[in-house]
């Protein structure tokens, strides 16, 4: 059976994962103000276009981590709190 991985390598890895998604929406960001303003009536950065698309996913992701991290930040001091001597 696999060992379970404790909170703090789950909360490093989801950090990891947040850090990355940050690099590529950063990514997104600038390729969006490059673009002209026609790309972004009618090409991949309009309303229902490629890029727009993957920025909401990646965006939607990023809100899940944010909530994951809350969490279990909040768990690890929770359970920190109740393991500490008197």
């Amino acid at each position: 059976m696999a060992k379970k991985p404790d909170d703090l390598t789950v909360l490093s890895e989801l950090t990891r994962e947040r850090d990355e998604l940050d690099a590529v929406i950063e990514e997104l960001i600038a390729d969006m103000a490059l673009a002209p303003p026609e790309a972004r009536q009618s090409g991949a950065w309009a309303t229902d276009g490629a890029s727009t698309k993957r920025y909401l996913e990646l965006t939607n992701r990023q809100a899940e981590l944010e909530n994951e991290i809350v969490a279990l930040s909040r768990a690890i001091t929770a359970s920190a709190k109740t393991t500490l001597p008197n």
